[in-house]
């Protein structure tokens, strides 16, 4: 009784895997930066209410505050820097928080690997943000 040949190395299907590609760090940044540009142009009742926030908040600021040359004045004007430091950095990291949920599926698709890496990585991703 003869056993059945072996298949010809040919007739072995195999998934060859694609190439990597070199990444690109700054190319990938640069069209992360325009996508998110022109996520920012179209939001502009957004942009609005963020501008009419940085104006009330610079408003009320100098409301509190009366500046002049003692050295009262320079410590006040290190209080109001802090103030306004804080108070614009939890207005960014507001903004980031509400758009998290609605970016967070296109990243995950994004940054899947589907033909052997992501788009792009997650410094670029990053960076396009701040």
């Amino acid at each position: 009784r003869a056993s059945a040949p072996a298949p010809a190395p040919a007739a072995v299907a195999t998934k060859a895997k694609a190439p990597a590609l070199p990444r690109r760090p700054v190319a990938e940044l640069r069209l992360l930066y325009q996508r998110a540009r022109r996520d920012v142009a179209r939001a502009k009742a957004a942009t609005a209410i963020k501008a009419a926030q940085q104006v009330m908040t610079a408003l009320i600021y100098g409301g509190i505050y009366d500046l002049d040359d003692s050295q009262r004045s320079v410590q006040d004007r290190f209080g109001l820097l802090s103030l306004c430091v804080i108070g614009s950095t939890n207005l960014a990291v507001a903004s980031t928080i509400r758009a998290f949920p609605k970016e967070k599926s296109i990243v995950l698709r994004e940054r899947s690997p589907r033909s052997g890496r992501p788009m792009y990585g997650a410094l670029p991703y990053l960076f396009s943000k701040v």
